[in-house]
């Protein structure tokens, strides 16, 4: 290890196993909660290991060349896992994260127009809006970072996709929708063999509770919104229009409803939890938060538009890149093999999970120079250069890489820019960050972080 390596920061992480834990390990404890929890060292090492799960063959890949395999050039060979599908169409119904062949493809062509760059550039003015929102509540002192990105992408989400709808707004509606993905995210034995009824834990009982109020409050607001005779232009508006189309108002109200609900937990969850890891990280590293935020300082001073403002933050992409490697928004991207094929080497059958893990990925000691370290130096164009571009997976690939990155991206790094030209953040030194994953990765117990205002305030006024 370099010198500068060793100035560099570690980031919070579960400690890695000398031996693969037994199986049965998966279903009781910590690892039937924290998909982070219990992983071996020579995962991080090797490009490929098999493991069988009950009656299920699979396939833990992480080299890229395979990746690109599974996720592009042989994609109609792998689609998603019915074990998947059963495990998120409980909550978002027959969207795009369930969906399959032509019914996705319908879906996703139908939903292509309202994620075109000029789509998101609509929305950027709402990125700023929140983020000054959250910055004008904050007073120098311990601030749950956690709990602020969260409210403030709910804030965003909100408005782009319900116009403000109070229902859906709410703390309630958050815990609710927390639960919900708590007990998607849970490894339970029942919803493995296809009986989610002998499932009777804390967390499967809070996420039905959840589920039941998400679904019944977007329910009713999507009946409204089909009644409205003269609808905002949001997200929830582009959605049922697109999808009435040679559609009876209630199949158009469903396909709306279950896509709704993607968007709303991806929204309302990924973005913050990239935004909380990216303050973590630069509260560790006061040198990279200072460049941040000149450079944040700057693109504002320089006047224009979100739009201008964001195409001036290339370091802060560079830090937020680098906290969604360390930290990825997708925990694990599940396929099935549809009919015989190779990969790394190893015969993969008809019916094998092949199962892609970017936490494990991303941390990869083959593919990352001191990958458990923070440098956003990972994503400057020189190193970007030179990567296969399915080592790194925060959206995941091919064709069914997130249809919302884009809108994601930008609202990170918008919302980022206004809070670091105004406050600086410092670690607390009585909590202890450790990260736990479901179906997102977030720090368990919040994230709390000390905030100082900086010398002079270029965004109050913007």
């Amino acid at each position: 290890m370099t010198n500068e390596a060793q100035s560099r920061f570690r980031p919070a992480a579960p400690a890695r196993e000398d031996r693969l834990r037994p199986i049965w390990r998966l279903f009781f404890g910590e690892m039937s909660r924290n998909a982070l929890v219990g992983w071996p060292k020579f995962a991080f090492e090797r490009d490929y290991w098999f493991r069988r799960v009950i009656t299920l063959r699979t396939h833990l890949i992480s080299d890229p060349e395979a990746i690109g395999r599974v996720l592009l050039d042989n994609a109609a060979n792998y689609p998603k896992p019915p074990l998947v599908k059963r495990m998120l169409r409980n909550l978002t119904g027959e969207g795009l994260l369930t969906s399959d062949g032509e019914p996705w493809r319908e879906q996703r062509r139908l939903m292509a127009p309202v994620f075109t760059p000029g789509a998101v550039a609509h929305f950027m003015p709402l990125f700023v809006e929140a983020a000054k929102a959250t910055a004008d509540r904050w007073t120098p002192g311990r601030i749950d970072v956690a709990a602020e990105t969260t409210r403030t992408t709910a804030q965003v989400i909100s408005r782009a996709l319900f116009s403000d709808e109070p229902s859906l707004t709410s703390a309630q509606a958050s815990e609710h929708m927390h639960a919900a993905l708590a007990a998607v995210g849970e490894y339970r034995l029942g919803v493995l063999i296809g009986m989610p009824w002998l499932d009777r834990s804390p967390i499967a009982r809070r996420g039905e509770i959840g589920r039941k109020f998400i679904l019944a409050r977007l329910t009713e607001f999507v009946a409204r919104r089909q009644a409205d005779p003269d609808p905002p232009l949001d997200f929830m508006t582009r959605l049922l229009q697109a999808f009435g189309e040679g559609r009876s108002p209630a199949a158009a109200a469903k396909l709306a409803l279950d896509n709704a609900v993607t968007f709303y937990i991806a929204g309302h969850e990924t973005t913050a939890n990239a935004l909380a890891w990216s303050l973590y990280l630069m509260s560790q590293d006061q040198a990279v938060q200072d460049r941040a935020a000149a450079e944040a300082r700057a693109a504002f001073a320089a006047g224009g538009g979100p739009e201008e403002v964001v195409a001036r933050l290339p370091y802060l992409r560079m830090v937020l890149e680098e906290a969604m490697r360390l930290y990825p928004p997708v925990v694990r991207i599940d396929r099935v093999a549809l009919a015989e094929d190779e990969l790394c080497g190893h015969r993969i059958r008809k019916g094998d999970m092949v199962s892609i893990r970017p936490w494990v990925l991303h941390r990869h000691t083959r593919l990352w120079e001191e990958p458990d370290l923070f440098n956003p130096e990972n994503f400057s164009p020189q190193a970007k250069a030179g990567r296969n571009r399915f080592q790194y997976l925060p959206f995941g690939a091919g064709p069914r890489v997130c249809i919302g990155a884009q809108f994601a991206q930008a609202e990170a790094a918008l919302i980022l820019s206004c809070w670091l030209a105004r406050f600086q953040f410092a670690p607390v030194l009585d909590h202890e960050v450790f990260p736990t994953a479901d179906v997102a990765i977030r720090p368990r117990g919040g994230l709390p972080l000390m905030v100082s205002l900086r010398e002079t305030d270029l965004i109050a006024a913007a």
